[in-house]
């Protein structure tokens, strides 16, 4: 792993290497994980306890990145922010996860995109997409957001229905 801050710069990042045996997955936490508990990702139709997980290796990495031009301070104070994680097996399949959020016009505006795709490179994958836009005023205390993104809707049969949802809100914070 590597970790380097500045007063306007925070960046680490790690690189493991993992092997998995007798069905063990490391990780194993998130929004994939309880999407698993009705169907796994990929070709099998099957709740997590009951899918093989090969044997295998893969490499895992994990990178976060914030930056702000006028200096580190509290983490909702961030001009840029990126996290990003993935993790390629040898056998094929591929999981990446990240955000990436941007404050602009004196930090009124923040705008952020996210995605997970779990199962890439296999038939079943599944990617989720999300965006927010948050609107601060009257001093930043106040501020009207907007979401929307991809889901997935667990059903009766025990199957995964793709939707989509849209939010929209206001707020009151102290965070400045």
């Amino acid at each position: 792993g590597v970790e380097s801050v500045s007063s306007a710069m925070d960046l680490r990042a790690r690189l493991e290497g993992r092997l998995q045996r007798g069905g063990f997955r490391q990780g194993a936490f998130g929004p994939d994980y309880e999407l698993a508990r009705f169907q796994v990702a990929g070709p099998s139709s099957v709740p997590q306890a009951d899918a093989p997980f090969p044997d295998g290796a893969s490499v895992y990495g994990e990178v976060i990145l914030s930056w702000d031009s006028e200096g580190l301070g509290v983490l909702g104070k961030r001009h840029f922010r990126l996290t990003m994680g993935a993790e390629a097996f040898n056998w094929g399949r591929v999981d990446v996860d990240g955000r990436l959020e941007a404050q602009v016009f004196h930090r009124d505006l923040t705008l952020a995109v996210g995605g997970l795709a779990a199962g890439a490179g296999q038939p079943g994958a599944r990617v989720l997409v999300s965006s927010e836009a948050r609107w601060r005023f009257l001093g930043g205390k106040l501020y009207a957001v907007g979401q929307g993104g991809t889901l997935l809707f667990p059903t009766l049969e025990g199957t995964l229905r793709p939707g989509a949802f849209a939010a929209v809100g206001l707020g009151v914070d102290n965070v400045r």
